[in-house]
């Protein structure tokens, strides 16, 4: 009598398996849907990104994906750049990736997917920036436009000369239409850390530059003796701020990357 009562129960465990095994290989994984995000430039290009989770339990976007459109009248021959943040402060610390490139793209017509980094980052206004650094057109590109590397020297002018203080790195870049954001790549620097604004036609700046807080440290003031100029690949020449109401000097020594 014992054992028809196991057998019983063992039978009644497996059908109980085999049931649940049954409603586990029926199931059917939810359809993915991509998170998007699209940035424009108006009569000109759209930027598509999609983000997606290939981890059905996450909802951490895996696959990064973009694609430009040319919403404009003309072929478009466009260098590129994407700064992704891992947050709203836009500090080099805080940088997920970089991503530049050239692509060519017919009038009314979409590129195929281009890949992006694989991050958890989900794209915003506030954390992403892309920027056009050219259209190929010499006639209305900045001169100054492109991306750049290199250094920048804190000088203190005295009565009779400057004195060097230190140099930061630093990486960032000038769109077609002049307007740049250079970001400060020393981790100990905490007061000039992000320089934002604008070159205009004669290539003078305005702007200002953050503290590692993104607050404003200082403005930035053209320099009368010294304005910055393209010589080649190198971009240099000087630029005024001001520290606790004490003047200072930064002086430029970027180099263009192709």
């Amino acid at each position: 009598m014992i054992k028809n009562h196991f057998y019983a129960l063992f039978i009644g465990m497996g059908i109980c398996f085999m049931t649940i095994s049954c409603e586990q290989d029926s199931y059917e994984e939810p359809e993915l849907k991509p998170k998007t995000y699209s940035f424009s430039i108006p009569n000109k290009v759209s930027f598509n990104f999609s983000q997606l989770s290939e981890n059905r339990e996450s909802i951490i976007p895996y696959s990064n994906t973009l694609n430009i459109k040319n919403i404009s009248n003309d072929v478009l021959l466009i260098d590129y750049v994407i700064f992704s943040f891992e947050n709203d402060i836009l500090n080099y610390d805080n940088l997920g990736f970089i991503k530049h490139a050239f692509t060519d793209v017919s009038i009314g017509s979409v590129t195929d997917s281009i890949m992006l980094e694989q991050s958890n980052i989900v794209f915003t206004d506030n954390n992403l920036i892309t920027s056009i650094l050219s259209f190929n057109d010499d006639t209305n590109d900045h001169q100054f436009n492109g991306l750049y590397n290199g250094e920048l020297n804190v000088l203190v002018p005295t009565e009779i000369d400057t004195t060097f203080q230190r140099s930061i790195t630093c990486t960032g870049f000038i769109d077609y239409q002049g307007k740049f954001n250079l970001f400060i790549e020393d981790e100990d620097e905490d007061n000039i850390v992000r320089l934002k604004g604008s070159f205009n036609s004669d290539n003078l700046i305005s702007g200002n530059i953050l503290n590692r807080t993104a607050s404003s440290f200082s403005s930035v003031i053209n320099s009368p003796q010294d304005t910055l100029e393209l010589d080649g690949t190198n971009l240099k020449g000087y630029i005024n701020y001001t520290d606790n109401n004490d003047v200072r000097l930064l002086k430029f020594n970027l180099t263009k990357q192709n």
